[in-house]
């Protein structure tokens, strides 16, 4: 029995009844092939279940079509929904995706960029671990890059991202309509830009509401469950505890609800909580949680297909220019948000 590798782009074009010129074209996504002749090639390789070499047939045309993928986080459900968008969007392209969890370590990170040169993947996307230290990632770049959620500081990149700023705006906005002005904050990393941004939201919304910014109602945690919780136990413990605490991401606000429980804290009884991103367990917790929902599946998409419109554009000579794409959130408003005590 003939295994289905040895079958080449010759046998191929036999069985087709076409040229080998024609076989590479449509293996190439060329679009020089006609709709008939396409789908009399696709029919022969889907027959014996021709896989061309990948490593083979870039060294002939200078590309893999393998894209690169570097997260922060690989456990956490945004990165796993923006993964899925984005290997929908590349492997109906004609790629593969090869993703890398850096675990928000720079080490790791530049390991992980250096592989994938290696394997000289078309493009890769980033979630960086550092937004001051990524301008590295640019000088040293090899192939296209976009950057997805957390881009670098004062650099013109390629990225997809939400409007964090807005995002937390919204949040503190609804907060105050229910009458709060005891409102406390949990941020993540003041290194990546998305903690940045929220945190500025916050801010921005505090001063217009004419409500103080209290040192003790500011937080910073490292955007994992236990440190969410610590700050959290902290937040709850202190003489003027705050009404409402908004934890500015999905893993934090898990520490939270368990210093909630631990405590004995009514939500939203005494304290009402909102957690950035929207789980799939955010409805399952009694109270359901009001978050802040990303398009992550979205994100995904979209910075696949900036990074495929930069790959396609450097294989022909063109230069593109950086272009950012700026997406909005919801806020999806549940049981653990209600009206401040006493209000």
């Amino acid at each position: 029995m003939i295994k289905r590798s040895a079958f080449t782009m010759r046998d191929i074009a036999r069985l087709a009844g076409v040229s080998v010129s024609t076989v590479s074209a449509v293996v190439n996504n060329k679009p020089v092939v006609s709709p008939a002749l396409r789908t009399k090639v696709q029919q022969a390789i889907e027959a014996v279940g021709f896989r061309p070499h990948q490593g083979a047939r870039g060294l002939r045309i200078r590309r893999t079509n393998l894209i690169g993928m570097v997260m922060t986080d690989a456990t956490n459900p945004y990165f796993v929904e923006v993964m899925r968008g984005v290997e929908d969007k590349v492997i109906k392209n004609s790629y593969e995706l090869m993703v890398c969890n850096s675990n928000d370590q720079t080490e790791s990170e530049m390991r992980h960029l250096n592989a994938l040169y290696a394997h000289r993947v078309d493009g890769i996307l980033i979630a960086p671990c550092d937004s001051y230290a990524a301008r590295e990632i640019l000088v040293g770049s090899h192939a296209p890059l976009v950057f997805l959620d957390i881009v670098p500081i004062g650099a013109k990149v390629s990225s997809v991202v939400t409007d964090n700023l807005d995002a937390t705006y919204e949040a503190i906005r609804y907060l105050v309509g229910l009458g709060h002005q005891k409102i406390a904050v949990i941020s993540g990393r003041l290194v990546h830009s998305t903690s940045l941004d929220r945190l500025e939201g916050y801010h921005r919304a505090m001063r217009e509401f004419n409500l103080p910014i209290r040192e003790e109602y500011l937080a910073q945690g490292d955007s994992h469950i236990e440190s969410g919780y610590q700050c959290g136990m902290r937040l709850l413990k202190s003489s003027d505890s705050p009404t409402a605490i908004l934890a500015l991401n999905n893993r934090m606000t898990l520490g939270v609800l368990r210093a909630l429980r631990e405590l004995g804290v009514p939500c939203p009884g005494r304290v009402s909580l909102i957690g950035f991103d929207d789980s799939d367990w955010a409805i399952v917790f009694n109270p359901s949680l009001t978050t802040i929902a990303q398009p992550t599946y979205e994100i995904g998409q979209q910075a696949a297909e900036l990074l495929l419109e930069s790959i396609r554009a450097a294989e022909g000579g063109a230069v593109v220019e950086p272009r950012q794409i700026v997406l909005k959130s919801s806020l999806r408003i549940r049981e653990s948000t209600g009206p401040a005590p006493n209000s």
